[in-house]
């Protein structure tokens, strides 16, 4: 059985002992990577790479393919776990590889602002030198986190410098990469003289073959590209919708919305118009952007056996295999130049037909609580006057919006984050590309979990290109997850409690309108949904920004024209979207305005009485919302 780092050993190392728990690592390497390799040294991750400053993403990552390439491949070496390319792809100011520790202490970080302009290189070579000294580091470091907080040699962590944590931490991942798990005390064994003198030998050995770079400060910091999940009618009337459409003749026949979820079944009866057509215009599947923008396209061998793969018959305008080895070749070769992603080359393979099923349910109940129509697919004058229409339907925040699918979640969660990021930036091209206002705002109904120990909250890749999207013109609306409430382990047993800084991702960005649940109709009574994540955020700002209906809502589900109810603050989140859609549709100045439509929700919301870590401003109150303008 492979080894593990204990998490404890490494929380010691980044943070501190746990009665001075700080941020004290400074590497461009984020604790959750950190964490991650600690518990399977052996393994390939999936990260995300920030170019440093206004480097080309894809030069970045031509670079660091070529450093791959001239070891024989990263999935090749020995130690390493299966026989998987890295696999490198980039969009715009992010590159996504599968890289094991060894590829990323060897290549990545030696292309890193950090490791240039603090001249930790330099410090890290002089310290090498010092052999007794490293020794004497590690083991007094070893022996605080066995001993804590009985110490007797009381080490204060914030004295250590960050290349001494780095180099002691590194060490450890990369003797732990090739170690069988024992079954002993690990620290009691990592303070044996021969294991440590092991560990030192592991890491001079490597230090000698670091990477140098051509050009200083490449790269920013690299995290994990981590898996997003589903963020799981009275409701409409709870937040005065019907109301605001009612009085002020809102009509959103000419906005369109995103929905950037599993898929939507734009077969469904609650989606169609009054002719009979799919308000599902377009739908795109991003859940294969990986292959299409990976660097291994550049040779053609590689790019014709993904071919086969990408041409499917759910494609809306399918090129030949001819263009499509055009384009993917294309797109390798634009990157080495760098050049920005040619999305022309790639909208044809992810371009599907709209009435394609989705994988799951998720997509279609949280754009029909947006969009759905009771009227739907019934003809005109199949009802007679006052009768409520069959199978309990309702109308949606606003039934006669458009809507574009933009499929991200796939029957699996792995790499989800890089496909987020590639629809989002697809949405500003559209819109630049038509030189108006295509898509109007965004719904992401799903959870990246954050954890709080890095220090980039809010300012995550996916995050960042939120904000990105919000400013040029897009309303941004996120769930703010299903953390609220959370139980694990301890000495003495099960422990639960609610959970403050458990917003997740992309709920953490300041600019995207991040929503909790409460009750569907009796918000004042019950209040905040016990599931709904709590802020305030990891760095000190409120959030959730509202709270919304979000307990057994009633909405369309794929197949045979069915409803159901679902739970979560997934439901909440295209309550808010549809009250965004709606003010843009009466007052048409609010276009583009993403940050004033959501001070005006926000100021207008309706207090609960309750903690704003939980609430936020309060619940979403469309009618005020509109009077206050």
């Amino acid at each position: 059985m492979p080894m593990q780092l204990p998490r404890k050993l490494v929380e010691f190392i980044l943070l501190g002992p746990e009665d001075d728990r700080r941020q004290l690592q400074d590497s461009p390497i984020l604790g959750d990577v950190w964490l991650e390799f600690a518990k399977s040294p052996h393994a390939q991750l999936e990260l995300l790479i920030t170019p440093y400053k206004d480097n080309a993403a894809g030069k970045v990552a031509a670079l660091l393919a070529d450093c791959l390439e001239s070891r024989g491949g990263s999935g090749r070496r020995a130690g390493r776990a299966g026989d998987t390319d890295a696999d490198v792809a980039f969009l715009q100011g992010i590159v996504a590889a599968r890289l094991g520790f060894q590829d990323v202490v060897r290549f990545i970080v030696p292309m890193t602002h950090w490791w240039r302009d603090k001249r930790i290189a330099g410090r890290i070579g002089a310290y090498q030198r010092s052999r007794g000294t490293m020794k004497k580091n590690m083991n007094r470091i070893l022996r605080a986190a066995r001993e804590w907080p009985h110490a007797e040699d009381e080490i204060t962590m914030q004295d250590i410098e960050s290349h001494v944590r780095y180099i002691t931490l590194a060490g450890l991942i990369l003797w732990a990469k090739d170690q069988e798990d024992k079954k002993v005390d690990l620290l009691e064994r990592l303070l044996q003289d021969k294991v440590q003198e092991d560990i030192l030998a592991t890491l001079r050995s490597e230090l000698e073959h670091l990477y140098r770079p051509p050009a200083p400060s490449l790269v920013w910091h690299v995290a994990r590209n981590r898996p997003a999940s589903a963020a799981l009618a009275k409701s409409v009337p709870a937040v005065k919708a019907d109301s605001a459409r009612s009085l002020f003749t809102v009509a959103c026949k000419d906005i369109v919305w995103a929905v950037i979820d599993s898929g939507i079944d734009a077969e469904h009866d609650a989606f169609k118009d009054a002719e009979g057509s799919s308000r599902v215009k377009k739908a795109f599947d991003f859940t294969r952007i990986r292959e299409i923008v990976s660097l291994d396209n550049a040779r053609p061998e590689k790019a014709k056996q993904r071919i086969r793969n990408l041409l499917r018959e759910d494609l809306a305008d399918p090129p030949t295999e001819k263009q499509a080895l055009e384009h993917l070749t294309r797109l390798a070769q634009d990157a080495r130049q760098g050049r920005a992603i040619n999305w022309e080359f790639v909208e044809r393979l992810i371009d599907i037909k709209p009435e394609v099923d989705p994988p799951s349910n998720h997509g279609t109940h949280v754009a029909g609580i947006l969009g759905a129509s009771k009227d739907g697919g019934l003809k005109k004058d199949a009802r007679k006057p006052g009768e409520e229409p069959p199978d309990d339907r309702a109308n949606g925040m606003c039934p006669d919006i458009r809507l574009f699918d933009f499929r991200v979640l796939a029957p699996t969660l792995k790499e989800t984050e890089f496909a987020i990021i590639a629809a989002l930036q697809y949405i500003r091209y559209i819109n630049e590309r038509n030189s108006f206002m295509t898509i109007h705002g965004a719904n992401l109904s799903l959870s990246i979990r954050h954890d709080v120990r890095n220090y980039a909250c809010g300012r995550t890749p996916v995050c960042n290109e939120c904000e990105r999207l919000v400013n040029s013109g897009v309303v941004v609306v996120a769930a703010a997850g299903n953390r609220g409430y959370q139980n694990f382990e301890t000495k003495e047993g099960v422990y639960e409690s609610y959970a403050a800084f458990s917003v997740t991702d992309p709920g953490n960005a300041d600019g995207v309108i991040t929503v909790g649940a409460t009750h569907r109709y009796w918000p004042h009574t019950y209040g905040v949904s016990f599931f709904s994540s709590r802020g305030p955020t990891g760095d000190g700002r409120m959030k959730p920004d509202l709270v919304a209906p979000g307990e057994r809502i009633r909405a369309p589900l794929p197949g045979e024209n069915a409803w159901g109810d679902l739970d979560g603050t997934s439901m909440a989140a295209p309550h808010v979207s549809g009250a965004a859609a709606m003010l843009m549709a009466r007052y048409s100045e609010l276009v583009g305005q993403p940050r004033r439509i959501k001070q005006i929700l926000c100021d207008s919301a309706t207090d609960l009485g309750r903690e704003k870590s939980f609430q936020g401003h309060g619940m979403l109150d469309v009618l005020r919302a509109f009077q206050s303008i």
